[in-house]
């Protein structure tokens, strides 16, 4: 699965050339291995210009309840807009609007409630980074998040370096593929039912580097940040997907 993470960007005529130019440069087969979570303003928008295709629309963010809540999307309202998928913990949010694993774990609890995917991101510092603290770090994220829980496909993890969000820094692709199979240990671990995951990769992937992690047996797919604005990029991103998945 590839995932494209628009933040705060976009507006209707930037979208609809985006859509244009990706549509027109990729195999209708691969479609259904990609995501795309725009800003909620944008969702309709973008669910009603892949309408007739298999892409999935998701939201980047959900709050667990609904009602009083100014400002806030519930799972319930994304369920009945259907919203295909939420991501849950990005860094960002973890950072600026101090989100921990605890109201992380509702969150996930909340979105496969209501049957649609959750992806959970995780990550360290570059601090615990350099520490060797790496793993200690995803493994608390993780088990504080679903322990005990009985997972299924709708949950996926994106394993995305914090240090490496933006700024055009990736870990070596082996390194990775070696957390990744660690993350899908820790998660059958915790769960109830012993679930594997799927894993994403996310951190400055870009048309340059995705086939290094692509051909990778533990990384699954890649959560999409800067690169997914430009609909050229994200088409050969998506394109060396398909090609090295086989699909």
């Amino acid at each position: 699965m590839i995932v494209a993470n628009w933040k705060a960007n976009g507006d209707t005529q930037k979208n609809y050339q985006w859509f244009k130019t990706f549509h027109s440069l990729v195999d209708t087969k691969v479609l259904s291995c990609v995501g795309i979570s725009p800003s909620h303003i944008h969702f309709h928008q973008l669910k009603t210009l892949f309408q007739k295709t298999d892409v999935m629309i998701g939201v980047q963010d959900i709050d667990i309840e609904g009602g009083a809540r100014t400002g806030s999307i519930s799972a319930s309202m994304a369920s009945h807009e259907d919203c295909s998928f939420s991501l849950v913990g990005h860094s960002e949010r973890r950072d600026f609007f101090n989100e921990d694993n605890e109201l992380i774990g509702k969150k996930i609890h909340s979105v496969l409630q209501h049957n649609f995917k959750a992806i959970l991101c995780i990550g360290e510092t570059l601090e615990e980074h350099k520490l060797g603290k790496t793993k200690e770090k995803l493994k608390s994220q993780i088990t504080d998040s679903i322990s005990k829980l009985n997972i299924d496909e709708k949950l996926i993890i994106a394993y995305e370096p914090i240090w490496a969000i933006g700024s055009g820094k990736t870990p070596d692709p082996k390194e990775v593929n070696s957390i990744h199979e660690f993350i899908k240990d820790v998660v059958q671990s915790a769960t109830a039912n012993n679930f594997e995951p799927k894993v994403l990769y996310g951190g400055s992937v870009n048309d340059h580097n995705a086939a290094e992690f692509f051909n990778k047996e533990y990384i699954d797919g890649a959560l999409v940040g800067g690169a997914s604005l430009d609909a050229d990029i994200f088409a050969n991103i998506v394109n060396t997907y398909r090609r090295l998945k086989k699909i």
